[in-house]
């Protein structure tokens, strides 16, 4: 587990202790040891082993102990009492976005609130605005927060599900059986609803080796289908195939169902024991998986080199303790280097982001010299290893720019994002953006939705017009690789290509953890069809700082 899923549910274990009026002291040990786990830069479980988590400010031998089962378990016993003890209901109406543990247990205790169904009910009957707190504004912020959660049920994010399928094909294939990443996991999807894997094993086999998944067979004799579940919740599908139709089964439960139909149509029936020969039967060059959610390709003899993470040779959109990172500039740099990277972009957030510690004019142009003396100490030390100093600058309601273009002109690279305001109709959003890409300092736009997957929904964008805007400024348009976001979406990767239009793959990393995200960056990247001459952050040094200056843009 990461560092962040230990703390989330560290963090719902305390909910549930407050919540049903548990030892309140208990609660703040659990939201605090929270808080501390999610800032540790070390594993959690690295720092268990090696006996050292005990001592780090907030945590005890107790917690600690708590934290190790669930480590071993993916649980905690004193949590699963806690969920045993509420209605099965309450802990997704605490994800309700605009609640907190205090309004929901008014809502259980006063209004016999146990589901988001009978929120969603009683918000429409009227009921709640019966309830302190509960006015007829956050009645209706309720039901949209509600009907989003809705939809969000039964997904997760593909990090999440990659590691969790990943490590359910390895079990297949350390009992000696040919086993496959398909279906949405495999192509790389932003978010899944399940997952799926082929596998050489029979139905009775794989079912014995992912015994820990719950796998067991649904079917008759004929049914060559094992079904489980992964520790996440998510339904898994593992289809048996024997090696002669092994290529054929892949393709088919890779899907998505389109794309199988329509190579089927043009030839590509029949078993192959090489996935490969599916498309050759049909007359199509192969196609990879992340690629065959968009039919441009089927039709296109272009296949392009995708994007890989071994391409990136730095990154420009990163964090620290400056404003909400929990590195500072050096250790953030130290752990890029240790990754491979030759440069490290800083930019942390502006004035007006007071809730991520947003810098102001002075701290900011401080953070320049400090980027030159750090520079300065890598030359010393004869490390090949860049610095560029920069600032993520929120885009304001009108569409300028957080600091003055005095200022602007100071940093080696401005990545421009919105962070408030989110209320806006598709005209305003990009009549916003377009303004803000046309600031000739402006040298990324970041995440341009603002969207959050599974968390909440980005504003309304016309992204052809913004990507129009990017063309003529020569602004690169960033594909954030937070997991959370993965903005710009995939969909509109190819596009931007076209018009000439930069990618930029960006971390985001607030903690040198984050900057493993890239990975994730690289997979939405891959689904678009990028290639490395495509993205920005494939330059080197030197050919970033050349961009930057004006060359070539």
């Amino acid at each position: 587990m990461t560092n962040k899923a230990v703390a989330r549910h560290l963090k719902l274990t305390a909910d549930l202790v407050e919540l049903t009026g548990g030892n309140p002291f208990r609660a703040r040990a659990f939201a605090s040891g929270a808080r501390t786990v999610e800032r540790l830069e070390e594993p959690v479980a690295e720092l268990l082993a090696a006996g050292e988590l005990v001592g780090v400010k907030g945590i005890g031998k107790g917690l600690a102990a708590e934290i190790g089962e669930l480590l071993q378990t993916g649980t905690m016993g004193v949590t699963e009492t806690l969920l045993q003890s509420l209605p099965p209901g309450i802990p997704e109406v605490l994800r309700v976005k605009g609640l907190g543990v205090k309004k929901v247990r008014a809502l259980w205790t006063e209004a016999g609130v146990t589901s988001i169904e009978d929120l969603e009910a009683a918000a429409v009957s009227g009921r709640l605005e019966a309830l302190d707190g509960f006015g007829a504004k956050t009645v209706q912020n309720i039901l949209g927060a509600v009907e989003q959660l809705k939809a969000y049920r039964g997904k997760a994010h593909l990090r999440d599900a990659w590691a969790e399928a990943v490590a359910a094909r390895d079990a297949l294939r350390q009992a000696g059986h040919a086993a496959d990443l398909a279906g949405a996991v495999r192509r790389q999807c932003n978010v899944v609803e399940g997952a799926a894997l082929v596998t050489t094993a029979p139905p009775e086999a794989a079912a014995a080796a992912l015994a820990d998944w719950g796998a067991a067979r649904p079917g008759g004799a004929e049914d060559g289908r094992v079904e489980g579940r992964l520790p996440l919740g998510l339904p898994l599908a593992v289809w048996s195939a024997p090696p002669a139709a092994y290529g054929s089964a892949l393709f088919e439960h890779t899907g998505p169902d389109a794309h199988v139909a329509a190579v089927r149509e043009r030839g590509g029936a029949g078993d192959h024991a090489d996935e490969d020969d599916v498309y050759r039967a049909a007359g199509v060059e192969p196609i990879p998986a992340p690629l065959r959610d968009d039919p441009h390709w089927l039709d296109s003899g272009d296949r392009p080199a995708l994007l890989t993470s071994a391409d990136l040779r730095g990154t420009v959109h990163n964090h620290t303790t400056a404003s909400d990172g929990s590195a500072t500039l050096r250790e953030m740099c130290d752990a890029a280097r240790e990754r491979g990277l030759g440069y490290f972009g800083v930019c942390d957030h502006s004035r007006s982001l007071q809730i991520a510690h947003g810098l102001s004019v002075d701290a900011v142009l401080g953070q320049v010299e400090e980027v030159a003396r750090l520079n300065d100490d890598y030359a010393a030390e004869g490390v090949g290893f860049r610095v560029f100093s920069g600032s993520e600058v929120d885009i304001l309601a009108d569409g300028s720019m957080d600091f003055p273009d005095s200022v602007l002109a100071q940093l080696d690279v401005v990545v421009a994002s919105v962070h408030q305001g989110f209320n806006m109709t598709e005209a305003e959003a990009t009549a916003r953006v377009v303004r803000a890409v046309s600031n000739p300092h402006v040298d990324v736009l970041g995440h341009p939705t603002g969207r959050l997957l599974l968390r909440r929904e980005g504003y309304p964008l016309d992204h052809e017009a913004v990507l129009d805007a990017c063309a003529e400024h020569g602004v690169a348009v960033e594909l954030n690789a937070n997991p959370w976001r993965l903005d710009v979406d995939w969909t509109w990767v190819r596009a931007a290509r076209e018009r000439g239009v930069l990618v930029s793959v960006n971390p985001d990393a607030h903690s040198t953890d984050g900057l493993d995200d890239t990975r994730w960056g690289v997979a939405s990247a891959q689904k678009g069809g990028l290639t490395a001459e495509g993205s920005l952050t494939s330059k080197t040094s030197s050919e970033l700082a050349a961009w930057l200056g004006g060359a070539g843009r």
